[in-house]
């Protein structure tokens, strides 16, 4: 079955006549035609900003979805798969498996984007996607554009445990509104928080689908927090079929920083995690992420947080 969405226009609309949807109550449930279980709900808050849940689902047949938005677009959406499967995504002719070589992360649909999505039959499948204006943006952002990257067709971004977690509660309070806007509106904080992490890159490359691949089949050996054994740069560009030029500039575009200093994210904000939600000490972090002195772990964390591991928040 094969769907196409233009994301500058009413989604809701466009998912009701691609899956053929009804209402029923406050949900739309799956026509048993094409999947078992599931259904479509959806909230609009005020400020241009929409909230959509695609419970789990499992197809009848293969779902090929299209989404296309123009570069004179005014609107984005954050998609993410909770299924716990990979999606199979094609530009061009290429297929590229976002979620193979990464945990399951969001994807921010930019201006000027079309991209293949395919959802496997005889598989659960769980979605929420939230769809904002450039509008809304500018009701919170002086400066929207330091926020987000208007030129930049698709970012990709972790879900961590505080965004996971706030994102969760949304969808268990979508039976009470204001609830619901409350906890999008603070997970929409801390993603925008993230994304402004991102480097600028002043001149953006043509990026194509095996560059993609690629690049996240290096990124893997760089996500494993405890791992010791890194390879450098040259192995890492070799990795991806780039040079190294190549390589650190189309890294830097899609996960906003370096390679290196992407590395260190991601065993800081481990660090941070097991601390301040498992409660483990910084002691017994400094050893398992490979540091001579429990000192050196504090001070590289400081550096990196502004505040010492013992902080609460």
């Amino acid at each position: 079955m094969r769907i196409r969405l233009d994301i500058s226009k009413n989604l809701k609309d466009q998912f009701i006549a691609g899956f053929k949807l009804e209402l029923k109550g406050d949900v739309y449930p799956m026509n048993p035609s094409l999947g078992e279980g599931g259904h479509m709900k959806v909230l609009d808050f005020p400020g241009e900003l929409e909230f959509y849940h695609f419970g789990s689902t499992r197809f009848k047949e293969p779902i090929e979805m299209t989404s296309v938005n123009p570069a004179t677009t005014d609107w984005f959406i954050i998609h993410i798969n909770l299924s716990m499967v990979k999606q199979e995504k094609k530009v061009g002719e290429r297929l590229i498996h976002f979620q193979k070589y990464l945990p399951i992360g969001t994807l921010l649909y930019g201006p000027n984007l079309e991209i293949f999505t395919l959802i496997p039959q005889d598989v659960n499948s769980e979605v929420t996607t939230i769809r904002f204006s450039r509008r809304f943006l500018e009701c919170y952002f002086e400066n929207a554009g330091s926020v987000i990257d208007f030129d930049k067709p698709l970012s990709y971004e972790d879900l961590d445990a505080d965004l996971e977690s706030l994102l969760f509660k949304a969808l268990q309070a979508m039976n009470d509104r204001l609830a619901c806007h409350a906890l999008i509106l603070k997970f929409l904080q801390n993603y925008f928080r993230k994304l402004k992490q991102h480097e600028h890159t002043e001149k953006l490359e043509k990026i194509h689908p095996e560059d993609v691949q690629s690049l996240f089949k290096a990124a893997k050996m760089l996500r494993d927090p405890l791992a010791s054994d890194i390879p450098n740069l040259k192995k890492l560009a070799a990795m991806a079929n780039m040079g190294g030029t190549k390589f650190k500039t189309l890294f830097k575009q899609v996960f906003g920083k370096p390679p290196m200093e992407y590395r260190n994210r991601v065993r800081m904000e481990f660090a941070r995690e097991e601390i301040q939600i498992k409660g483990r000490t910084p002691s017994e972090l400094s050893h398992e992420l490979g540091y001579a002195h429990p000192s050196n772990f504090t001070t590289a964390y400081k550096k990196f947080f502004g505040q010492l591991p013992s902080a609460k928040t």
